[in-house]
């Protein structure tokens, strides 16, 4: 076996380590289960998709070991996958010839991944209301909230647990599929941050200040809406959901803007901590946000700022 191989089984079986974490009770196991794709990222967009592969596999494997079948498909499902699919197309490629004769490489840029992801988080959903065609997924849902808070909260009191339940309920696949979108959005950019610093990583940087998103990422958010506002019972429930996975993109199109409108703003940096601060605190500042990224779709409001002022630094 060779070298890379060998670090590549090792990224998949602590990939398997930190999404176990949470069996032990540790205090940071929440950060790390959700930090357990950054190995199987690291892997890939250091040493090329068989790595991203391999690790996967070992990590795949490694956690059916222990956890059995089960935690297996868990770990498949919730880690493997979205690292294997962002890496994957993060590492596309394409080779354009200029007049003088040189090759240039073009990248495959975030946005498409991100509405890559969005579009298979909103495909779980999809299969997840298919197979609760039964009870249907809202009652489906309720029911797996009920046991959770039983097993996790028991000395909850009864009424105040139905509270919670009926807050969660009409959009916990959504927000489940919305993390999933996200963890993989997140660890992708930390592990290509982590090898720039390295020296190790394949691709270049992209420039995130300059996000964009393809116009066909609008088609399934504008269909998922309009099933939402058109649906009723369960029909509706799924659109809503759907609609809120898919809305993910533009929640990363909005960050995109407002970095662009605030650095050529005095106190940058602060300014921006305090708009993260509230966006952490705040699900209406998240819904803005996304907001803001469907504005720039339709008219091009990044246009507009660029047409407000000099010309932004050129840096990430």
């Amino acid at each position: 076996m060779t070298r890379d191989a060998l670090v590549a089984v090792g990224a998949g079986l602590l990939s398997a380590v930190m999404a176990m974490t949470f069996l032990g009770g540790l205090p940071a196991a929440l950060l790390l289960v959700y930090l357990a794709p950054l190995p199987l990222v690291l892997s890939g967009l250091a040493m090329g998709p068989r790595a991203s592969v391999i690790s996967v596999v070992a990590g795949f494997f490694g956690i059916g070991l222990f956890g059995g079948v089960v935690s297996a498909g868990i770990f498949g499902l919730v880690h493997a996958l979205p690292a294997w699919t962002a890496t994957r197309l993060a590492l596309l490629q394409s080779t354009t010839a200029e007049a003088d004769g040189s090759a240039v490489t073009d990248w495959y840029p975030p946005g498409p991944v991100i509405g890559a992801l969005a579009c298979l988080g909103a495909s779980l959903v999809l299969v997840a209301a298919i197979m609760a065609a039964g009870p249907g997924l809202q009652e489906l849902v309720s029911t797996h909230l009920h046991q959770v808070f039983a097993v996790m909260a028991p000395m909850m009191d009864e009424g105040h647990r139905q509270q919670v339940i009926a807050l969660l309920a009409p959009l916990f696949p959504g927000i489940a599929a919305a993390s999933w979108v996200v963890m993989a959005a997140v660890n992708t950019t930390l592990a290509q941050g982590l090898l720039v610093r390295m020296g190790r990583n394949m691709r270049p940087s992209p420039t995130y200040a300059a996000f964009e998103l393809p116009q066909w990422t609008s088609l399934p958010l504008v269909a998922a809406a309009t099933l939402a506002f058109l649906g009723t019972g369960g029909m509706e429930y799924i659109g809503r959901n759907l609609a809120l996975v898919l809305a993910v993109p533009y929640f990363f199109l909005g960050l995109a803007i407002v970095h662009s409108a605030t650095r050529r703003m005095a106190l940058a940096g602060l300014l921006l901590a305090m708009f993260y601060f509230v966006i952490v605190l705040s699900g209406w500042a998240v819904l803005v946000v996304a907001g803001i990224g469907l504005f720039e779709q339709w008219i091009g409001l990044r246009d507009r700022f660029a047409l407000g002022g000099g010309a932004p630094p050129d840096d990430d």
